[in-house]
């Protein structure tokens, strides 16, 4: 029998949160997993290491998220490794989404982002998603992007102004360039180079006989 594939990238960030979050009994959202996780990253890049989510984070309606968390959600959720259980308020008509590890899958991941996201459960595990949504706020890459009002553009987690999206701009460049192909060589273009030096060539020699002679 064939071994499972280990996780890695997104899906082994989350499976290991998930996992210490089982461990520790705390319960995981959506919300939740993303604010923890973005909070790890933030925490790895101020340690001098790259974040280890594996995400990118922008501006979104509630803070710092990544539309790539529900990606990896799904996958996760066919391989048959979590389950999301959906509740709604009866007073609120306020939906939420509760995400259970359901095995113990196998991840590499690095061990120092691991302990990063132990110390980030440690600290903040039993925030609700509303605080942690707040505290997420308060952080500088986010205080960046609301400054400049900057919803939608990816976060600079070493805390400067979001980067610019450069995706508008390469696309209208890609729609021009489609617009607007590269003519092809002039027919004999080449050929009549070549016939120009050769014809150049006893003036070139001509002359470089005066320099030598001088």
């Amino acid at each position: 029998m064939t071994a499972p594939t280990p996780l890695r990238g997104p899906a082994a960030a989350i499976a290991y949160l998930l996992a210490t979050a089982r461990a520790n009994g705390v319960r995981v959202n959506r919300t939740k997993l993303a604010k923890l996780l973005y909070l790890a990253d933030l925490r790895a890049v101020e340690h001098g290491l790259p974040p280890g989510s594996g995400v990118e984070w922008r501006w979104r309606h509630y803070g710092p998220h990544s539309l790539r968390l529900k990606e990896v959600e799904r996958d996760l959720h066919e391989a048959g490794h979590v389950r999301v259980e959906e509740n709604v308020d009866p007073f609120t008509g306020i939906c939420e989404y509760t995400i259970h590890l359901m095995d113990a899958p196998q991840t590499i991941i690095d061990a120092e982002f691991t302990k990063i996201v132990d110390g980030v459960l440690a600290e903040f595990g039993e925030w609700s998603a509303g605080q942690l949504r707040d505290l997420t706020y308060q952080t500088a890459p986010m205080q960046e992007a609301v400054k400049r009002g900057k919803r939608e553009v990816r976060l600079d987690l070493a805390g400067g102004p979001p980067f610019p999206d450069l995706g508008p701009g390469l696309a209208h460049l890609r729609s021009w360039a489609t617009r607007n192909p590269l003519p092809d060589d002039e027919p004999g273009g080449i050929d009549d180079l070549v016939e120009e030096m050769e014809l150049l060539s006893e003036r070139r020699a001509e002359a470089t006989r005066h320099l030598l002679e001088d």
